[in-house]
């Protein structure tokens, strides 16, 4: 079988996608992944094939006024209002790069391919691709919210998964993509993929001969409990977690840090990038000092900058999760999806300090889950609170026992084997 995987957005992003081409390659199967450029040596690690695509939206979130826009995320004045519109704009105007792009990147691997899996971010588009290629497309999404049922609000943003009350809204693409886009994909469709004008061309949850779109889901039934009135095109099997690359060992200072004194915390946000990230190192080491907690700081993109690091304190640019969280007492992260998965997997108890709004929804579903106390916004964020936040992580009982309950049941599982067996099914 060989399968075309596609994925948009920063690394929390990416790494799920990865982890499924990885596991094709590993069950003898051929698997491209088709991803933003800036991830090439990613892919590259795991000896996956890759064919690039625009990365401005990832290079878009590095800029001084992005930063800002999410660390303010559920604010809206006049201002942030005008600074989204420009972006929009950009964003439109960038979007023929995008279509080009994804399409290229299909014709070009297009000998033999027997089925193209993709995220959410491209779902209207990579369905027309899929149509005038011929082979099956299979949605795979890190979201309950892409099939209608009466357990989760159909998509509307990415803040809403939760709702206690039916909400369809994301079931018409009209309501979430602008009338100039739709005029774009309609005019790449036919004069770049050479398709006629079609019906309901945009319904992304259904083939053009009218069959369902399977759907993988990229978590586990553990974590989001499948909605009863799902068919069984969906499929709910655990998180896509991918292992260290192939012949990657531990820094040796590392190790040394991990084995020389008490268990420490990690701390890290990931891809998430604040307006000042030097504050958040001040504010992490004033509340370690508080709490007298070692920690492994990993500092990843940049959400957090450690210029004068104490002795308990061991600063990394990067680690693989699945190696570290399984060596740590707690995980103080910003509660994207690939680390709080990462950490469940760990069996840890978690402490979530989010950026914006979609990872402080997240924060409260492990706090529901009984894995980690209430979360924190960043932007709120205190040496005090951070160390009382710490404090409960690790002393409550009740937490680190929910953890450990939860690591045990998701170790039990095997998202991405059960996914390449859903797909070969379905490539025939």
């Amino acid at each position: 079988m060989k399968a075309l995987v596609y994925c948009h957005g920063s690394r929390g992003d990416v790494e799920p996608y990865l982890a499924l081409a990885y596991a094709l390659n590993q069950a003898g199967h051929t698997a491209v992944l088709a991803a933003p450029a800036v991830f090439a040596p990613f892919a590259a690690a795991y000896g996956v094939e890759f064919a690039p695509l625009d990365d401005w939206a990832v290079t878009l979130w590095r800029r001084p006024e992005i930063r800002q826009l999410r660390w303010t995320s559920d604010q809206r004045t006049p201002e942030t209002e005008a600074k989204r519109a420009a972006i929009r704009k950009e964003a439109t105007d960038r979007y023929p790069v995008l279509l080009r792009d994804m399409w290229e990147a299909a014709a070009g691997h297009a000998d033999g391919l027997d089925v193209i899996i993709h995220s959410q971010a491209s779902r209207e588009q990579i369905a027309q691709i899929a149509e005038r290629l011929g082979v099956p497309n299979v949605l795979a999404v890190l979201y309950p919210n892409f099939v209608v049922s009466r357990d989760y609000p159909a998509f509307g943003r990415i803040s809403e998964v939760f709702s206690d009350r039916e909400d369809l809204r994301g079931t018409d693409p009209r309501t979430y993509i602008s009338p100039e886009l739709i005029g774009m994909i309609a005019h790449w469709r036919t004069e770049t993929l050479g398709l006629p004008p079609r019906e309901g061309f945009l319904d992304f949850r259904h083939r053009a001969d009218g069959s369902p779109t399977p759907v993988l889901h990229i978590f586990s039934p553990q974590v989001l409990a499948p909605a009863a009135d799902w068919p069984d095109w969906v499929h709910t099997h655990g998180f896509w977690h991918l292992p260290p690359a192939p012949g990657w060992q531990p820094p040796g200072d590392l190790v040394r840090f991990l084995g020389a004194g008490d268990t420490p915390l990690f701390i890290g946000y990931g891809s998430t990038l604040s307006p000042d990230p030097r504050a958040n190192a001040r504010t992490v080491l004033s509340a370690l000092r508080e709490t007298g907690h070692r920690a492994v700081v990993v500092e990843g993109w940049g959400g957090i900058e450690v210029t004068d690091a104490p002795d308990q304190v061991m600063v990394v640019k990067d680690v693989p999760y699945a190696w570290l969280l399984p060596r740590v007492r707690a995980a103080v992260h910003a509660g994207g999806p690939g680390t709080y998965n990462a950490a469940l997997l760990a069996g840890v108890p978690q402490v979530i300090c989010a950026l914006e709004t979609s990872q402080r929804m997240w924060g409260d579903h492990l706090h529901r889950l009984g894995v980690a106390p209430a979360p924190m916004m960043q932007r709120e964020l205190t040496a005090e609170g951070l160390a009382a936040a710490v404090r409960e992580a690790v002393t409550d009982p009740g937490i680190t026992a929910a953890a450990a309950r939860m690591g045990e049941a998701l170790r039990a599982e095997d998202g991405p084997g059960a996914a390449v067996k859903v797909l070969a099914e379905i490539a025939g």
